[in-house]
């Protein structure tokens, strides 16, 4: 079992009663689940990254803030929203961190591109594109559990 600090412990604390509490609507509207991986991510990189320690207010504020979700306007909202992709964008960019299904996505649409000039040169458009994306939908898969294996997923 992982060591966890204080900090990220009475962050699980805070969030853990909106599990039960709202709708899987508003659970996944207001992305309370990845509000915890973050967490636990900057909890991870806050001993090296200065930055990742100035999120922790950060993410305590927000936390904070659920107590009045209700309350939440469309504008607190979408700051909500802006602070949390601000981390991951720091998470991503600093610590080569990727989002799940991040290489499926990439892939399949390149696989895309490629399967249509297959398409044409094999003289049957109709066929490149789902060869292609097989191909991407494979590659993908496999850079997303290597990610996963290397502990790179948020």
């Amino acid at each position: 079992m992982e060591a966890h600090s204080d900090w990220y412990n009475r962050v699980t604390r805070e969030i853990s009663p909106y599990k039960d509490s709202l709708s899987k609507k508003d659970y996944k509207k207001y992305k309370l689940d990845l509000l915890l991986r973050i967490a636990k991510r900057v909890d991870d990189f806050s001993s090296i990254c200065g930055k990742c320690q100035l999120f922790q207010p950060e993410i305590t504020r927000l936390t904070g803030d659920l107590q009045n979700i209700s309350l939440m306007s469309k504008e607190n909202r979408k700051s909500y929203l802006k602070a949390i992709n601000n981390i991951i964008k720091h998470l991503r960019k600093q610590h080569k961190l990727v989002t799940a299904g991040y290489y499926l996505g990439i892939c399949m649409s390149i696989g895309t591109g490629v399967g249509v000039a297959i398409g044409a040169a094999l003289g049957n458009p109709g066929i490149g594109p789902a060869i292609g994306i097989a191909l991407g939908v494979a590659v993908g898969s496999y850079l997303d559990r290597k990610a996963k294996k290397e502990g790179r997923v948020i």
